[in-house]
């Protein structure tokens, strides 16, 4: 088995007697592949905020620096300090719940390949325990 598909335990052989540890094990798999796709969609989402967010900080200045010119105005170093401290507490904010995302995927995948790993490991050993037993 190269991959495991959600629902895992659907597809063992229906003559197949798994232990509870093995259950307990695809059940886990189960659950953590449910949590790897809602990093997944809450990855997106952020990066949909952030993309809105930068849109929304450019226009702003845009703006800014169009009414200063209208006025006559000079735009002062001051306004891109501001803009720039906006900025990073706005797009900083979302960078480091990005940054706590990709983190705990990086995790989570390396759990997921150790788990999926022992479950092809148990049902291998399962497998050969009936098959040993159908030859007697």
């Amino acid at each position: 088995m190269s991959r495991l598909p959600r629902g895992f335990g659907r597809f063992l052989p229906p003559w197949l007697k798994l232990n509870n540890e093995l259950s307990q094990k695809i059940a886990v798999f189960d659950a953590m592949t449910i949590e790897r796709e809602e990093l997944d969609r809450d990855i997106s989402l952020l990066r949909k905020q952030q993309a809105d967010t930068e849109d929304r900080l450019a226009e702003d200045l845009a703006e800014d620096e169009f009414q200063s010119i209208l006025s006559g105005q000079q735009v002062m170093e001051q306004s891109y300090t501001d803009l720039e401290n906006i900025c990073k507490q706005q797009i900083g904010c979302i960078v480091d719940k990005l940054v706590a995302k990709y983190e705990r995927i990086v995790y989570l995948d390396s759990d997921l390949r150790k788990l999926k790993q022992s479950i092809e490991n148990g049902v291998a050993a399962a497998n050969a325990q009936v098959t040993a037993a159908a030859s007697m």
